[in-house]
């Protein structure tokens, strides 16, 4: 069986690109068939010497979700690996992925698992193999390994409107998700920890940013249905506990029902 190829996509941004250059583990790229670094917010210019032996893009835009797009039109291989600039490969992380690509290759999007820097779990785990619509709702954009030929084929990229640098700093991977899985994707969920990243109290960054809460809201509409509006209620829930404020609620249901203005089309 032949070992698929993989193109690792990092996204990084010019305010950032000494502490990049600086901490990101390069030699632990290797085993990437393809390195593609986009840096939004900069002009062309000589690459650093670390950054010689990848594909460099300049953008002088700014938004995640855009970044993604540029690498998933530059990427050349079979699958690709979204990563951020302040994530820490494990080692030999690259290598056991192939290695689980190659007898995995008929899923559309793989999903890896992230660690803190002390080694613990960054969150809680599925013990699934498999997984459905619903774990669209905890996914992350670095743990996203997907075929390039699948969502070509469907015409399946990051909402630009999502993600951070954008008005609405969220959700664009479980948009990206839903509209694999949809398309009548599969997605299987790899059991290791490839990657480490700082801890962040995501809970109440997501639960207090008003525009990440329409985000959210938004997501719900995407989601559809019953189950959708009882994600909504979910998440509603979570946003009194954390904030302590009913009003901040009321985020959520605006993006709810401006779900079509906030993700730029109406997907209904």
């Amino acid at each position: 069986m032949t070992l698929p190829s993989l193109s690792v996509v990092i996204s990084t941004v010019n305010e950032n690109f000494n502490m990049f250059i600086k901490n990101f583990r390069f030699d632990d790229l290797i085993d990437a068939d393809e390195v593609i670094i986009i840096i939004q917010g900069a002009r062309e210019r000589d690459v650093h010497k670390v950054l010689k032996p990848f594909k460099v893009i300049f953008d002088e835009n700014y938004g995640l979700s855009k970044s993604r797009n540029i690498g998933i039109h530059k990427a050349s291989c079979d699958f690709i690996w979204f990563l951020d600039d302040d994530i820490i490969l494990d080692n030999g992380s690259i290598k056991r992925l192939k290695n689980h690509l190659k007898l995995n290759q008929d899923y559309h999007l793989h999903i890896a698992r992230i660690k803190n820097i002390d080694d613990t779990p960054y969150k809680k785990y599925t013990k699934k193999k498999i997984l459905g619509r619903i774990n669209a709702l905890s996914v992350s954009s670095v743990e996203l390994i997907v075929s390039k030929k699948f969502i070509n084929e469907n015409n399946i990229r990051f909402n630009n409107n999502l993600g951070l640098g954008s008005e609405y700093p969220s959700t664009e991977e479980n948009f990206f998700y839903l509209d694999i899985i949809d398309n009548g994707g599969s997605i299987i969920h790899f059991h290791d920890f490839l990657i480490k990243h700082d801890f962040v109290d995501r809970k109440t960054i997501h639960f207090s940013n008003k525009f990440i809460l329409k985000a959210k809201g938004a997501f719900c509409r995407r989601y559809g249905g019953l189950s959708g509006c009882l994600i909504l209620f979910y998440y509603s829930i979570k946003c009194i506990a954390v904030c302590k404020n009913f009003h901040t609620v009321s985020y959520l249901f605006s993006g709810f029902i401006n779900a079509e203005k906030i993700i730029g089309f109406d997907y209904e």
